[in-house]
């Protein structure tokens, strides 16, 4: 077993192989465990929904201050990595040019940590959304992607441990994040 680290949250990875066919899973685990998952799924999702509104808010901000129109011509068409590129791209260039040398380092270093939790969090909602949730078993694996077996050519299937607690300490990281975003756009569009 494989684990991915996602520095605060360690995500467990199994593979499992096909093993000719494919079939149906059984309906009792789900059954058991269908309401505890689809809330925190739900607000998982919510919660990160929150997120992108206020990333593309902040986004709108750097685009132009004195109206969102032109950020939202812009943003209307990207996706969440999209968006955290363009956040990334139009901020450094601002938090690189703060003149004292100790207040630049701080802020790129604020500005590669917003991205890389803006980063993890958009793939642990991809990984949410689009699971196999039928397929999840009695350990909280659930499948999440199709991979071929560079050895042998065969299919196997990853597996990651995506668990309500897993979800709600994400959930919980994301009012912190917003509260970073806003501050450190705040901070660079008034330096």
């Amino acid at each position: 077993m494989k684990r991915k680290q996602n520095k605060q949250n360690v995500i467990e990875v199994k593979y499992e192989e096909l093993e000719q066919y494919d079939t149906e899973w059984d309906d009792k685990i789900m059954e058991e465990k269908e309401s505890l998952y689809a809330h925190h799924i739900g607000a998982f999702l919510i919660w990160f929904s929150k997120l992108e509104n206020r990333l593309d808010i902040e986004l709108s901000n750097l685009i132009n201050d004195r109206s969102h129109d032109e950020g939202y011509i812009i943003l209307k068409d990207l996706d969440m990595s999209g968006k955290i590129e363009l956040f990334y791209n139009l901020a450094f260039p601002r938090a690189y040019l703060t003149k004292k040398s100790k207040s630049r380092r701080n802020k790129l270093f604020r500005l590669s940590s917003i991205r890389k939790k803006l980063e993890d969090l958009s793939t642990l909602r991809n990984k949410i959304a689009h699971a196999k949730w039928n397929t999840l078993d009695k350990d909280g694996y659930v499948r999440v992607d199709t991979k071929t077996k560079k050895e042998d050519g065969f299919i196997k299937f990853r597996k990651l441990k995506i668990t309500p607690a897993l979800m709600r300490k994400s959930m919980e990281e994301i009012p912190t994040l917003i509260e970073k975003l806003v501050m450190f756009t705040d901070r660079i569009l008034l330096s």
